[in-house]
């Protein structure tokens, strides 16, 4: 059983051998391990080819795709989530599949929707930070009507035509990036909250806009790359370490009847839908599985509700679960007999019903082991010594 039909299992509730397994980690980690399986001096790897999410702008050390997926590969990863590439011509960098456009000269990186980012070294990782919002403090509703929406051109479909064959074998799913949380990331957090509470048009408008260029961008894609993709993977975080960002019925009445549209669409593809939030979502789980979500990550286990005994007793049924190994806690500072009884625990709670691809309940941090990485894979049955 290869690892698109492990997953493929897993989707059907059927155990089936041992569980899928997927991974995703700062570039940092990434680079940490290949170095530590000497697959940068494997010389049939090429260097070519932009898809990790979390590469720091232009610098990416002479790994390409090639080796990220020869790192899957000596995991035994399943699922492998692809990023269309960026246009080389018309940009500098991606943030988590985001086209970054170019660089200020106060060091300032101007991204797709004019979004305002930073880099910021943090202990031997660098990170990419919002450094503003481009429509923070701003009235005029016109303003927002008339925001410019990127070009589709800023991705590379050709590239991903040639991408996504490195992946045969894999699950592979597409990333794309929400509506809720784009709109916030133009507006400003406060600000768009703010926005939905007391001026929802506004907000309205810029949901309206992501959540259209993301059906848009799959459409290209999709073009570029059918037979080659089996789902979509979205990222939106709705939640924090105790509770939902905003009420349930705010979410409900803005949020939900967008993503209702964007499942609808992933499904006409005939493909799965998964997502990622954050934080404790608890109470709005049955209104994802309502409209149609297929799969939910990264299941953090230390957010308020998110416990996975007891969400595998209340949803284990109905949606298949994605992570839920703790990256705040166990896997940077347990020791590896504790990350192998909490994948044990997991394995045996989110996969009572075959239902669960193992994984980190959030992207390895430069604080997580190798050892403790491994020990995860060791546990979950993927990877051998």
């Amino acid at each position: 059983m290869n690892g698109k039909e492990r997953i493929q299992s897993a989707l059907r509730f059927e155990k089936n051998g041992r569980l899928p397994v997927a991974y995703e980690a700062e570039w940092e980690v990434t680079t940490a391990l290949v170095e530590h399986f000497d697959l940068q001096n494997n010389k049939n790897l090429s260097a070519s080819g932009i898809s990790s999410f979390h590469s720091p702008v232009g610098e990416r050390g002479g790994i390409g795709i090639a080796h990220e997926v020869a790192l899957q590969k000596r995991l035994g990863i399943d699922l492998s989530k692809v990023a269309c590439p960026i246009n080389p011509k018309k940009t500098i960098g991606n943030w988590f599949g985001m086209p970054i456009k170019y660089r200020r000269e106060d060091g300032i990186m101007i991204g797709a929707w004019e979004m305002q980012f930073i880099e910021k070294e943090y202990g031997g990782g660098k990170y990419i930070e919002f450094a503003g919002y481009p429509l923070a403090g701003e009235e005029d509703t016109k303003v927002f009507e008339n925001w410019p929406v990127p070009e589709l051109d800023l991705f590379d479909y050709g590239l991903l035509k040639e991408v996504l064959p490195l992946h045969e074998g894999f699950y592979v799913i597409l990333n794309m990036n929400g509506c809720f949380d784009f709109s916030r990331y133009i507006r400003g957090t406060e600000d768009f909250l703010m926005d939905l509470m007391l001026d929802p048009v506004k907000a309205e408008i810029l949901m309206d806009k992501v959540n259209d260029f993301a059906i848009a961008y799959l459409d290209r894609c999709m073009a570029a790359g059918a037979g080659m993709i089996d789902g979509v993977y979205c990222g939106d975080d709705f939640g924090t370490q105790n509770g939902l960002i905003m009420s349930p019925a705010i979410f409900r009445k803005y949020i939900k009847p967008r993503y209702k549209k964007l499942v609808e669409k992933v499904h006409g593809y005939g493909l799965k839908y998964f997502h990622h939030s954050c934080g404790s979502i608890r109470e709005i789980i049955p209104d994802l599985i309502e409209i149609g979500f297929d799969v939910l990550n990264p299941i953090q286990p230390r957010a308020a509700g998110m416990e996975p005994e007891s969400l595998a007793k209340e949803f284990g049924r109905d949606i298949v679960f994605y992570g839920g190994i703790d990256e705040q806690h166990t896997l940077p500072y347990g020791t590896p007999g504790e990350v192998a009884s909490e994948v044990k625990l997991c394995m045996e709670t989110l996969g009572a019903y075959g239902n669960y691809i193992v994984a980190p309940a959030h992207g390895f941090q430069i604080d997580t082991s190798i050892e403790n990485i491994l020990t995860m894979y060791r546990t979950a049955g993927s990877f051998k010594d």
